[in-house]
């Protein structure tokens, strides 16, 4: 059993989901309800009179960015509860018992946690939208707007500066860095993660300004970004070069991982 078998892994996404149906359930209850609230306080639901469907619109226009900074910071810490059913000793046995590979044991888990959870998310987003719809039609006599018709305008779906791929390949790398923090740390891992990735950007920061402080005031040389094709070409390299290993380190730690853990990280 060691080649990957896709019937197999398709077993263990299956259950995968029916452990964790109860976290699903509650993700969508609890994004629903948030999305409907925060659409309607942008909706003026105390104005009971006729309003038209672009007043509509531009009332809700407040509504876009901050659900779609709700949907970014959920999905980070979403990434981090890749091993959250396995808090319990019998629950990693468990696991570790079950006819699969490594590889498809932790491929189900990121899929679950990189693709399912926010499909659930965007599934409330879209139920929350009807259900505001549905109701400012009956507040404002008719008048309606769907948040669904401007998602482009929520923050990484934004063209703006900055290319679509950029601002997916960002998402990747901030994917790749939550999982990876699930798999290393045991309680309140989304904490303990968000402190370490602060830590190591404001470290790499401060590290970087020092370099260039120094190379201008002790060198004739002027320190500036270049903006040229082999300097996007490094950079993407290095992206997915971190993105891979942060993966293949997340996939590392999920071998390691034994029925009685460290108690502050999981090998």
């Amino acid at each position: 059993m060691k080649k990957f078998d896709l019937n197999r892994f398709g077993k263990v996404m299956s259950r995968l989901i029916l452990v964790r149906r109860r976290s699903l359930t509650n993700t969508f209850s609890g994004f629903a309800i948030t999305f409907f609230i925060i659409a309607m306080l942008n909706s003026q639901p105390f104005y009971w009179t006729a309003l038209s469907h672009e007043e509509m619109a531009w009332n809700l226009a407040g509504a876009q960015n901050f659900i779609g900074i709700i949907c970014l910071v959920a999905f980070f810490v979403i990434a981090t509860m890749v091993i959250k059913d396995l808090s319990a000793r019998q629950s990693r046995l468990n696991e570790m018992m079950l006819p699969a590979t490594n590889l498809e044991k932790f491929l189900a888990r990121v899929l679950l946690v990189t693709i399912a959870f926010p499909a659930v998310i965007m599934a409330a987003f879209l139920a929350a939208d009807c259900a505001q719809q549905l109701l400012n039609m009956m507040i404002h006599h008719g008048g309606r707007a769907s948040l669904i018709g401007a998602f482009s305008q929520f923050p990484m779906m934004n063209t703006g500066p900055t290319p679509l791929w950029a601002k997916l390949e960002a998402m990747l790398l901030s994917n790749a860095f939550a999982i990876l923090g699930g798999m290393l740390f045991r309680k309140t891992a989304w904490l303990k993660t968000v402190a370490a990735m602060t830590i190591i950007a404001i470290s790499v920061l401060a590290g970087i300004t020092l370099f260039a402080f120094l190379i201008q005031t002790n060198t004739d040389y002027v320190v500036y970004l270049p903006d040229t094709l082999w300097c996007h070409i490094i950079n993407n390299i290095v992206c997915w070069a971190l993105i891979i290993l942060m993966y293949w380190g997340s996939y590392k730690l999920y071998t390691r991982m034994q029925v009685i853990n460290n108690r502050w990280i999981n090998i």
